[in-house]
């Protein structure tokens, strides 16, 4: 992927930085509020991520336009606060949210990742997935992810795990422990099943005989498992009711427009208060509006909201058919253990006696050994995961330590993960190396295509012999890179002087007040193009 443009703007102001090239771009300027965080952040936003812009800046006022070019193909991406509108090849889709965006992405221009996240999966969120190859200016932690809320360390370890190639469920451990947990009941409720049997035979139902602690242990299992099947379901069903409200809304609208090009072959649209023959069309929970006057954009919108339904049916049968797994889990736990187990006990004992306590030994015996023959095919499978996961960490943090090697040739840090710990913060420099260094190796293992992007990317004094280094490090990669910095006035046009870097000059720029006039008609060309009416 290689970023060709960016422009942010309204009516009244804008600005476009059209200057990046293919290899090394470095913005910079040789003082600090000149717009160099505001672009980054717009490239990131229109990618979809979570808005990171300087204080002061009213971001939700602005369309920004990206393009882009991927696979030799030119894509223009609009984002106005939820809402996305994406061109690629005169064809046009628009999105009311982020989930929407992603799964566009994900089918029509390049795959993401797709993660276990609590038992479901899911493709990863644009706000996770960005952080394989962007840093910004502010939040560098370097002991967890940013951002963290949903989304958890553990997430972005399985994120790094797909981009190698690594798509098994590396939850599988969770699976193993569930199947140690059924054995466990099994062999517990074979237990009292064992005594009851003895029992019976006796003629003798003295409860006393029950070992209450093995009872209690099967009965907290139990539950703990029909709560966690039960939140799954609610999860699962909350999910699919949004997507039908989403897949109904965009039928509406559907329906709308077809009606519209039903009246367009006995007449001419026109407004009933002006008389105008510019009809434009928006939808529910858009910030755009769309001029549909031709019946070629009418029919280009038709499509893109046909995809849209599309994608949510998709979406509402996988969810119904996890639903329906989930829901036999949960009749199947339920089945005999939806009451306590004295209850059972005694309930077996006057109804079935002690035939049906010996068939049931019987069934759990077969279970048992089905039970323990998955789990040694599943321990199997495991440690392969395991042995590829701990391959490709090493791999990273070797590439990490290699970099960090090259760049600080003094330095005594050794990393032994992608992440600090608490206990051992990088801060100034170090941190900067830290992140750097996880870029390069994310690039340089991974080999994903996408643009390298560090804001502030020298911060913290990174000395200028420890700069050059970084840069002729990167410079070995096959991405984009696009770094920022603030000069010092004696370092004068340093970037300029080097033909492997493209130098974008932010110096001239007005402080805090990068966006002007003189960049409006032809950001207001950027948003016509994508059929966008201006309000």
């Amino acid at each position: 992927m290689i970023i060709k443009s960016i422009g942010i703007g309204n009516l009244e102001e804008a600005y476009i930085c059209k200057e990046f090239q293919k290899g090394l771009n470095v913005i910079w300027s040789d003082d600090n509020n000149k717009g160099k965080t505001i672009v980054i952040q717009s490239i990131m936003f229109c990618l979809g991520n979570t808005p990171a812009f300087p204080t002061g800046f009213e971001y939700e006022d602005y369309y920004y336009v990206l393009v882009i070019e991927q696979n030799s193909e030119l894509i223009k991406i609009c984002r106005k606060n939820k809402n996305f509108v994406i061109k690629i090849n005169n064809e046009y889709a628009v999105f009311d949210n982020i989930s929407e965006f992603k799964r566009y992405w994900n089918k029509n221009i390049e795959e993401l990742p797709v993660i276990k996240k609590d038992n479901v999966w899911r493709i990863v969120d644009p706000e996770l997935f960005v952080q394989l190859f962007f840093v910004g200016q502010d939040k560098k932690n370097t002991y967890d992810i940013v951002n963290k809320g949903w989304y958890k360390k553990e997430d972005f370890y399985k994120l790094i795990y797909w981009m190698n190639g690594i798509k098994d469920d590396v939850s599988l451990g969770e699976d193993i422990d569930k199947v140690k947990r059924r054995i466990t009941d099994l062999k517990n409720e074979k237990g009292i099943l064992l005594k009851e049997n003895k029992i019976l035979k006796k003629n003798n139902i003295a409860m006393e005989y029950l070992s209450s602690t093995n009872d209690r242990i099967s009965l907290e299992n139990m539950l703990k498992e029909v709560e966690r099947i039960k939140n799954k379901l609610i999860s699962l069903k909350k999910e699919r009711s949004n997507a039908v409200s989403r897949k109904t809304k965009n039928e509406i609208a559907l329906k709308e427009l077809r009606s519209l090009n039903r009246s367009m072959k006995i007449g001419q649209i026109s407004c009933m208060d002006c008389g105008s023959t510019h009809i434009a069309y928006e939808s529910a929970d858009s910030e755009f509006s769309f001029d549909i006057s031709t019946a070629k954009i009418r029919t280009q919108i038709l499509e893109a909201i046909k995809e849209k339904i599309d994608i949510y049916s998709e979406e509402i049968e996988r969810i119904t058919n996890q639903i329906s797994v989930c829901q036999k889990e949960l009749d199947d736990c339920m089945e005999t253990e939806e009451v306590p187990i004295e209850a059972l006990l005694i309930l077996r004992q006057e109804m079935e006696g002690a035939k049906d306590a010996d068939s049931r030994i019987k069934e759990i015996d077969a279970e048992l050994k089905n039970l323990s023959d998955k789990l040694e095919i599943k321990n199997a499978i495991s440690e392969d995961l395991k042995g590829k996961i701990q391959k490709t960490k090493d791999a990273i943090v070797e590439d990490m330590n290699y970099f960090y090697s090259k760049i600080d040739v003094e330095g005594q840090s050794v990393y032994s993960d992608i992440f600090g710990t608490k206990d051992k913060i990088y801060s100034g420099s170090e941190a900067t190396e830290f992140h750097l260094a996880k870029m390069f190796a994310f690039a340089h293992i991974l080999k994903h295509d996408y643009p390298i992007i560090v804001d502030s990317f020298r911060a913290e004094d990174l000395s200028t012999d420890r700069e050059d280094r970084v840069l002729d490090e990167f410079l070995r990669l096959n991405n984009q890179i696009i770094f920022t910095t603030t000069v010092k006035k004696e370092e004068g046009g340093k970037y300029q002087r080097s033909t492997n870097i493209k130098s974008i000059n932010f110096s001239e720029h007005i402080t805090n007040k990068m966006l002007s006039e003189l960049y409006l008609e032809e950001f207001k060309k950027l948003i016509e193009d994508l059929m966008i009416i201006e309000e």
